[in-house]
């Protein structure tokens, strides 16, 4: 009986120890980092001021140059590619009543290499009938080198409703230039505008080439002179 019993328990040991271990809780999981890494190239690309895109420009036809105020400097358009022109003066007169601004650029600092000439006649207001021709004259600045002359610069501008502006221009070497007929009939307005008011003043270019019609172009080296009127009978 007693071995019986000492079996028993025997058996009851062994099935104890033989047995499934009690479960164990796992590690808590480690919670992930998340690195984020930024580009100092492209923070630095984006952060930079973009510059601002500039006006007109317009093109470097005379047609695009606002008008000149008297006693003011008139902004310029931008020049073309080089070309010669001879060493007499140069005239394009236009056949219609078009736009031809002064086609200069703005003046870089220190540019400026010669005096304003000063006009010396005719004097202000001086009256035009048509078909005559005016005499302009003015002082020399000295002597000009082979690219330089004297801009001569002629415009109307509007005096009624519906008149349109026009205005043109030669270079020159010379102190005078006689206006002829065909230059300085599409100055005269017609009857129903009555008499113009044409303003003309000197100043001295480089020349840097030619505009898209064939006019000289070129950059201012001296200031303005004064303004002078003609004043111009209609056409009959």
């Amino acid at each position: 009986m007693k071995q019986i019993l000492a079996l028993i328990l025997s058996l009851a040991f062994l099935a104890g120890c033989g047995g499934t271990p009690a479960a164990t809780e796992p590690p808590p999981t480690q919670t992930p980092w998340i690195v984020v890494v930024t580009s100092t190239a492209a923070l630095q690309e984006t952060s930079e001021v973009q510059p601002t895109a500039s006006a007109v420009q317009p093109t470097a036809t005379p047609r695009a140059t606002a008008t000149r105020a008297p006693g003011t400097a008139t902004p310029n358009p931008t020049q073309e590619a080089m070309s010669s022109l001879p060493a007499t003066s140069v005239v394009t007169p236009g056949p219609t009543l078009e736009i031809n601004r002064v086609p200069t650029e703005i003046p870089l600092p220190g540019t400026m290499l010669y005096p304003p000439p000063t006009l010396l006649g005719p004097t202000d207001r001086q009256p035009v009938s048509w078909r005559t021709t005016v005499l302009l004259q003015w002082t020399s600045v000295g002597e000009l080198g082979e690219d330089e002359y004297y801009h001569l610069h002629l415009e109307r501008r509007p005096s009624t409703p519906g008149q349109e502006w026009y205005g043109d221009y030669v270079f020159t070497k010379e102190t005078q230039f006689r206006v002829e007929v065909p230059f300085l009939a599409p100055f005269h307005p017609s009857a129903e505008h009555g008499d113009a008011t044409v303003y003309w003043w000197v100043w001295v270019v480089r020349q840097t080439g030619q505009d898209e019609n064939g006019k000289p172009i070129g950059v201012d080296i001296s200031p303005y002179s004064e303004e002078r009127t003609l004043i111009l009978d209609p056409k009959p």
